[in-house]
């Protein structure tokens, strides 16, 4: 955006508009304040560097197909809705808020309006407390206005473009016409309101060009919602770099200053240029090994399928890969991002994982990558996406991208260093910014927030649209996850930002529905001509016609006119001259018993060997540890969810340390050694046992764990004779299942799968329990695709319990479903809904916007109670019972580590390492303590009860830390057992380093 050409050559404004505030000054000097017309036009040239600097081309593109428009014309639009953002700062009701602070000094603001003879009616200036207007909702009412009074009288198009100002605190304005002050002040505020908003509006004009846009678009061409959710994160993203006095100082300026004064606010700010991914036209091959160092690589066929696909999307699109687990999907997913990010012109990946431990796993891999070829010649940014992410020492050591370069310091610039390939930035990695980072490992909660109705969710929109999205582990996520799933896909399909699905296991009808919701934000016309059936033509068939059903490939692009198709890996005869593609595993079951346990690992008692132990439940694996501790001593290892975050981390790097590929035995793999855990273990570590025993659960589970089972190639010499064709033993099923009786199992699985889905599970695995071999992969999507049938086969004598459990679980289903829809970011279903503020009406009508943004309540996109998070910390007290000293608990495989004591009445502010080292002893308690109705104890909730015993527990000085205040503390006390335990309501939680945390109900006697 340039500044020139103005009737006033040395002021951007007149005198009565330029007297009108938008930024107050420092503490320091709080009557050196940024006129409303000084920060429109930073405001608007912001937006210009953004568009030409920093947005993804590909997502530009798609901004102008939607609203028809040339490049120009799209960047000029831009820049003035950005420019006009804040014209609702033209009226009293903001312009006299300072009289309320009692701060003489800020008195000159509104005497400097007075001066010019603008009025202050009482009733728009000081209205009943509660009822304020906010300046974002006069901004909305003002654009209608002067759009209306200058183009057409459509007000339906004129709200589409005014909803962007209306929503830049994050939130959308309503629109009332009317009732409501954002109206009247349309009445009663004399000529010199209306000529000031009739200049700015002009200035606006004049510095983007936006006149004969305008024009065109309110001839009625309304504003998508998607682009004015897209558009919005820019408006915000300019807006508060604008702000921030370091980059735009406050003070007055001519004309003739603005280009200086954008130059240095933009080199302060010190924003990499978009990632241009450069896919080499080479064979696939030196593809793989240029991009992870692979020397001579053998690719699977899975691997070379995935790059054919991707180069053939012209135009973008979905991909939806499902591969057995080991096979190299992450590798796979990461180059076919980079030739779709070369397609569309995007700037920028998002990897999302289920679970932070899978993600923090997942960011070292992409960071290798983005570190080599693939992130090219130009530093980037790159962020971890979860809530503790400042415990993932590789993200938190990551150099900041904006430090001082030497050279640039010479001249008091500021750059990024040109030997650092990924970084992080100051700006970019602040509060709610993460997203906008090139390079995102994340949880997949950050995805489905795309969906969800909650402040600045715009910003998502503009991160994850401009990107190429990975989603790994789709087959992780249920029923109400997959609401807010498939409506992110559908808003991530608006932007045409290519996705790429990946799972192990997954079931075509989820397939079908989640490209189905692709497709439709895509725009497609007529949906009944779409064909998401799986029987596909010869000609949607790449390679041979053969109908191979894993592992398979699907695509979907415009090109192949939004039907599916289906790209065959390997034919069977290539199949059989691959052996290494084939794991054959015999399957069998025991009983629940402890004695029936004993002997299938009796071969480990003499000799060597690794065996992994897998339980649905913390409390099973906790029983099942010590009893094999008892019988193997020290070579028995327990892993869950319930250890403190840096004990677990623990655990799990000296698994993967331990059970790796790099591991064998005599060299880093042990020679006995027993892995007790949960559902920890099934996802995403690389970890090889020689035998695995697990309790039953759904069968796409049971594949998962069955993935780190001779998961690597190794000599006969390092695994145990017994054990050396893959063996697994299924327990957990109380009443053995058969042709004339129906399986039962035990409470906790229960609780925790569906009983249908275990009982069409274990339907599918009967000819294996009497002994037919399990082939991996050519079994495992007939076994997925059969158990989650809507009409699974099973033995007749089921029926009656199967169909019980069925409709219990089409009934769990919809009541999931029906909950994910309250706060469901919801596309446009009707003609009438036209602004973001009809797709986030439940927000807005809750707490005035205002829900919390860590706990949000209904409106969580995981279907599970809320349950207290809490740092972990042994105590000692003084005479009179309050915290005296205290310290983390040392963890079992580090027992000789000495753990400082700190003083807990030091006034002085913890120091960082401190903060980072509690913080890592965060643990969540266990269900009891959940916000379930479930759980009450003498009239309230458990979870309240919990929560006013622990506000009792304070340190002082943590509350001046950022990184501690407000955080609960679980104060334990060291026990003569060598436990630590503390009384919390009603239970006993006993922790030690070994078994994790147990709670011990405490009896009425």
């Amino acid at each position: 955006m340039i500044v020139k050409d103005f009737t006033r050559p040395s002021q951007l404004a007149s005198a009565e508009a330029s007297s009108l505030w938008a930024k107050t000054g420092s503490e320091e000097s709080p009557s050196v304040g940024l006129s409303l017309p000084q920060h429109m036009t930073d405001a608007g040239s912001v937006a210009a560097e953004l568009w030409d600097k920093w947005l993804s081309p590909g997502a530009k593109q798609r901004i102008m197909e939607l609203l028809n428009l040339t490049q120009n014309e799209a960047k000029s639009f831009a820049c003035w809705v950005a420019a006009t953002h804040d014209m609702g700062k033209a009226t009293p009701e903001f312009a006299g808020q300072l009289d309320s602070r009692g701060k003489e000094e800020l008195r000159v603001f509104r005497d400097r309006i007075e001066e010019h003879k603008f009025n202050f009616p009482l009733h728009l200036t000081t209205p009943p407390a509660g009822t304020r207007c906010p300046h974002s909702t006069y901004s909305q009412s003002i654009i209608i206005k002067l759009l209306t009074e200058r183009y057409t009288d459509d007000v339906e198009t004129a709200k589409t473009i005014a909803s962007i100002a209306g929503a830049h605190h994050g939130v959308p304005a309503e629109y009332v016409p009317e009732t409501g002050r954002a109206c009247a002040i349309f009445e009663g505020l004399n000529d010199k309101w209306h000529q000031a908003w009739q200049e700015l509006f002009e200035m606006t004009l004049e510095q983007t060009g936006a006149d004969q846009v305008l024009k065109k678009l309110m001839s009625g061409t309304k504003i998508p919602v998607s682009v004015q959710l897209y558009l919005t994160g820019l408006v915000i993203m300019a807006d508060w770099i604008a702000s921030n006095p370091e980059y735009f100082p406050m003070g007055t300026f001519s004309v003739e200053a603005q280009h200086g004064r954008l130059n240095q606010g933009w080199e302060a700010l010190g924003l990499e240029h978009p990632w241009a991914a450069h896919i080499e036209n080479s064979d696939t091959s030196d593809l793989y090994s240029s991009r992870f160092s692979w020397e001579n690589p053998t690719l699977r066929p899975m691997q070379e399928v995935v790059v054919e696909a991707a180069r053939s999307m012209k135009g973008g699109g979905m991909m939806c890969i499902e591969a057995p687990m080991g096979q190299g999907k992450t590798e796979a997913g990461l180059i076919a991002a980079e030739i779709l990010a070369q397609e569309t012109g995007r700037s920028g990946l998002a990897f999302a994982a289920p679970t932070q431990v899978t993600s923090n796993a997942l960011f070292d891999r992409v960071k290798a990558w983005a570190q080599g070829p693939a992130g090219g010649s130009e530093p980037h940014t790159m962020f971890l996406g979860h809530a503790k992410n400042q415990q993932q020492d590789s993200f938190r050591y990551l150099q900041r991208a904006d430090i001082f370069d030497s050279e640039a310091d010479v001249e008091g610039k500021q750059s990024i260093r040109p030997n650092t390939s990924v970084a992080r930035h100051s700006w970019i990695g602040g509060r709610k910014r993460g997203i906008l980072s090139t390079f995102v490992v994340c949880t997949i909660d950050q995805i489905l927030m795309m969906a969800l109705q909650s402040r600045h969710v715009m910003l998502r929109h503009l991160g994850l649209g401009s990107k190429v999205v990975i989603i790994d582990e789709v087959h992780a996520y249920d029923a109400y996850m997959g609401v807010y799933l498939k409506e992110a896909l559908h808003w991530l399909g608006q932007m045409n930002a290519p996705v790429i699905l990946m799972s192990a296991t997954l079931p075509a009808h989820v397939r079908t529905s989640l490209m189905e919701s692709y497709a439709e934000g895509l725009e497609i016309q007529d949906s009944t001509e779409w064909d998401f059936d799986d029987d596909f033509d010869s000609e949607d068939v790449t390679g041979p016609s053969l109908d191979l059903d894993y592992p398979v490939i699907h695509t979907l692009t415009a090109e192949d006119g939004y039907t599916p198709r289906k790209w065959q890996v390997t034919a069977p005869e290539e199949q059989v001259t691959a052996p290494e593609e084939q794991v054959t595993i015999s399957i069998r079951q025991i009983g629940d018993e402890f004695t029936d346990f004993d002997k299938v690992l009796e071969p480990l008692e003499s000799g060597h060997g690794c065996a992994a132990v897998i339980c649905n439940t913390v409390g099973r694996a906790q029983n099942a540890y010590e009893h094999l501790r008892a019988k193997f001593g020290a070579d028995v290892m327990l892993t869950h969810s319930r250890f403190t975050s840096k004990h677990r981390a623990e655990k799990e790097a000296d698994l993967v340390s331990q059970l790796g590929k790099g591991a064998h035995r005599g060299d880093g793999r042990p020679e006995r050694l027993i892995v007790v855990g949960t559902q920890v273990i099934e996802q995403s570590l690389d970890l090889d046992f020689d035998v695995m025993v697990t309790d039953f659960a759904p069968v796409d589970l049971v594949l998962q764990r069955l993935g780190r089972l001779h998961r690597h190639e190794r000599d006969d010499s390092e695994r145990p004779s017994e054990y050396r064709s893959p063996i697994c033993y299924v327990r957990g099923v109380e009443i053995f299942g058969s042709e004339t009786q129906v399986p039962e199992f035990p409470k906790g699985s229960r609780s925790v799968y569906e009983p249908a889905i275990l009982l069409s599970s274990y339907a599918q695995l009967l000819p294996y329990f009497d002994g037919k071999a399990l082939r991996i992969p050519a079994d495992m999507s007939e076994l997925v695709q059969k158990a989650y049938e809507d009409t699974p086969k099973y033995p007749d004598a089921w029926n009656d319990a199967y169909q019980e459990a069925r409709e219990e679980f089409n009934k769990n289903w919809e009541t999931a479903e029906r909950r994910a829809q309250s706060y469901l970011l919801k596309h446009p279903g009707a003609q009438t809904q036209t602004v973001m503020a009809d797709v986030m009406n439940n927000y807005i009508n809750t707490k005035n916007g205002t829900l919390s943004e860590d706990q949000i309540g209904e409106a969580r996109v995981r279907d599970s109670d809320a349950s207290l998070e809490v740092i972990a910390i042994v105590v000692e007290r003084d005479g009179d019972g309050y915290i005296d000293r205290y310290r983390t608990i040392p963890s079992a495989t580090r027992k000789n580590q000495d753990i400082d004591w700190h003083n807990a009445k030091d006034p002085e502010e913890p120091t960082k390492p401190l903060a980072f080292e509690l913080l890592a002893s965060a643990i969540r308690l266990p269900y009891q303590y959940s916000d379930s109705p479930k759980n009450r104890v003498n009239g309230k909730l458990r979870f309240d009860a919990a929560i006013e015993e622990l506000e009792d527990e304070r340190i002082d000085s943590w509350q001046k830390s950022f990184m501690l205040a407000g955080e609960l503390i679980l104060p334990f006390e060291l026990q003569d057992s060598g436990f630590y335990e503390v009384k919390l309501v009603d239970y006993l939680l006993r922790y030690s380093p070994e078994l994790g945390l147990e709670a011990i109900q405490i009896s009425d006697d």
